[in-house]
């Protein structure tokens, strides 16, 4: 994905809260963001940007350019592409291989993010993902040795629900305990950080920013029938057996008169979904795209897109919400996390997770209705996003006090809390 127009919007004033006073710079004018597999690669471009225009400098560490790929962050922000240099070249065939090829690929980029912060001497260190926490712990406290260490959390339940093993959790929890600030994207965020012993002080709740792509449609085919999309990686948190299921449960005479994309590179075997769609006899109204899309193809996806459903079991913020919101189109999206936290009249319908007839009901509405959705508007601009983070930046290089013992006992005292 190319880089996201910047779409002024202006904040409200309570729509962000960061620890400590307001301030100018506070003397943090070098930034070094980590990104390492460019999971938020739109949203990191849109950061750097407005971070430049508050005189704020960027430098990224991230993964190489892919074949097919557009160019991820823009002219003028310095990326060093550190992370995965031949994992990335193993066959997806090779899974175990690759798992472990990548995380020593990721070690062997974090022992290169320290050769950096060594020679460019940053004024903070930004991680954007935290994607092997008991390596990225290991970082974080050799970092904080040097200088401040923030995180933005962008799905604050870990691995988005999926089970994970015990000593995972607890280094990640223990990771965003050490670091000097936090990031989160929504209230409800900041409340489950806390409860996880990150303290208070250290939480900032900083709204995720309007993205765009960079390419206008063409003229694609139009189907008269009502067009549902599901967008974005395909994963189990997701909720498209849901979406199956409330398709399934609709009379016949709408089904006729509705079909149902989904698109985006899966991150689980479709095999069980597309039984669920033959056994619910739906194969004339769904059209999978288990693919990466490249931008122009999304553009075109997006115009020919009527509703757009968010069936999610659990969310924090959503790339593909803010990507869209400002489209016009009606969504459907369940009750939680930022659909919560963001509702606008005019937009769309929310519904209970995990509740397919009360999903079913709100597509059999769209769908008789045709509703004429009203744009959503951002919280927050970028400009607003950057002066925020460049405020938290300079709290936490305040906040920052004493030599080396003292922060190696600050250190110990929070990885301990929060812990019985």
């Amino acid at each position: 994905m190319s880089r996201p127009a910047l779409v002024p919007v202006p904040p409200p004033p309570d729509s962000a809260r960061a620890p400590q006073a307001r301030s100018t710079d506070g003397g943090v004018h070098r930034v070094l963001l980590i990104d390492p597999s460019l999971f938020t690669a739109p949203y990191d471009a849109a950061l750097g940007e407005g971070l430049r225009q508050v005189g704020i400098e960027p430098h990224w560490a991230v993964r190489p350019h892919r074949g097919g790929e557009s160019e991820a962050l823009p002219a003028g922000q310095i990326s060093h592409a550190i992370f995965y240099r031949r994992a990335d070249g193993l066959s997806e065939s090779l899974r175990r291989l690759r798992a472990v090829a990548k995380g020593v690929s990721h070690l062997a980029g974090l022992a290169r993010v320290l050769g950096v912060v060594a020679r460019e001497r940053p004024d903070v260190v930004h991680f954007q993902w935290l994607v092997l926490p008991p390596l990225d712990l290991m970082a974080i406290a050799a970092l904080r040795l040097v200088c401040p260490v923030v995180v933005t959390v962008h799905d604050t339940v870990p691995f988005n629900g999926d089970e994970s093993p015990r000593w995972q959790t607890m280094a990640l929890a223990t990771a965003l305990r050490i670091s000097d600030a936090v990031i989160v994207h929504t209230e409800a965020g900041r409340q489950r950080l806390e409860a996880i012993g990150v303290a208070p002080g250290k939480l900032a709740v900083i709204r995720h920013g309007p993205l765009q792509l960079g390419c206008a449609p063409t003229q694609p085919r139009r189907d008269p029938r009502w067009t549902f999309t599901s967008f974005g990686e395909i994963k189990p948190y997701k909720g498209l057996d849901i979406l199956i299921e409330a398709a399934a449960a609709l009379e016949p005479r709408l089904r006729e008169h509705c079909r149902f994309i989904i698109a985006g590179r899966p991150r689980m075997d479709l095999t069980p979904l597309l039984r669920r769609i033959d056994s619910a006899g739906m194969a004339g109204q769904f059209d999978v795209r288990g693919r990466r899309l490249a931008e122009a193809e999304m553009a075109d996806l997006f115009a020919e897109t009527d509703c757009f459903l968010f069936p999610y079991r659990q969310i924090d913020a959503s790339g593909v919400y803010y990507l869209v919101k400002g489209l016009g189109k009606w969504l459907i999206a369940s009750d939680v996390g930022v659909f919560k936290e963001d509702q606008q009249p005019g937009g769309g319908e929310r519904v209970p997770a995990g509740d397919a007839i009360a999903l079913s009901e709100a597509m059999a509405r769209a769908i008789l209705a045709r509703p004429v959705a009203t744009p959503i508007a951002s919280r927050q601009d970028w400009s607003a996003i950057a002066l925020l983070t460049r405020d938290l930046y300079a709290a936490a290089a305040r906040a920052r006090s004493g030599g080396w013992v003292q922060r190696i006992a600050a250190f110990f005292g929070a990885a301990r809390a929060g812990v019985p």
